[in-house]
């Protein structure tokens, strides 16, 4: 009788650890799928980039080997890009950055993307970018520049004003298409 119970508390508590697992794998498959996507938004915002936020201050080298500062974007309106190279919804937002930046070029505006990760500045992401964009700064790990703007996901778009101020700022694909709208 002992060993029946025994027997049938094992066999309970392998299936239980069964379905563990396998509620487990669930999760990870959907968190890679996530994460292949560009990342889930932080819980009931689009960016940390905020409406009272300005322009940053900072001085980079564009790919083009450019100096380019804070600076260089006041007096017209610009469009601001964060794309990570590890980030496959990023490769899918180029076209739809592409459109706005050019648009925005042609209204006298500007465009700056900024490419994170190791290896950023001879990528693809960056060929990609520096095809259609004004202005395009790889930046490495320490992310520094993301950092200072308060990109956190990828992709990130924030609209500024002439006077730097943030008019509009999302995350992914669908935010630029539908909430940034050139203002």
């Amino acid at each position: 009788m002992v060993v029946i119970a025994a027997v049938g508390a094992l066999v309970l508590a392998g299936a239980v650890g069964v379905v563990n697992l396998v509620i487990l794998l669930a999760v990870l498959r959907r968190w890679r799928a996530l994460e292949a996507a560009g990342g889930p938004p932080a819980a009931g915002t689009f960016s940390d980039v905020r409406i009272i936020d300005r322009i940053p201050a900072f001085s980079a080298r564009a790919l083009d080997g450019t100096a380019v500062t804070e600076r260089t974007l006041l007096g017209k309106e610009t469009l601001v890009g964060f794309f990570s190279t590890t980030c496959g919804a990023c490769v899918a937002a180029v076209p739809v950055f592409a459109e706005h930046a050019e648009r925005l070029r042609a209204a006298g505006g500007t465009s700056l993307a900024i490419v994170h990760g190791d290896g950023s500045a001879g990528g693809e992401l960056a060929a990609m970018l520096g095809d259609a964009v004004d202005i395009v700064i790889a930046e490495g790990a320490d992310a520094e520049l993301s950092r200072r703007y308060g990109a956190k996901h990828y992709p990130t778009y924030a609209w500024y004003d002439s006077n730097g101020m943030v008019t509009s700022a999302g995350v992914g694909v669908a935010a630029l298409r539908t909430e940034l709208v050139a203002p």
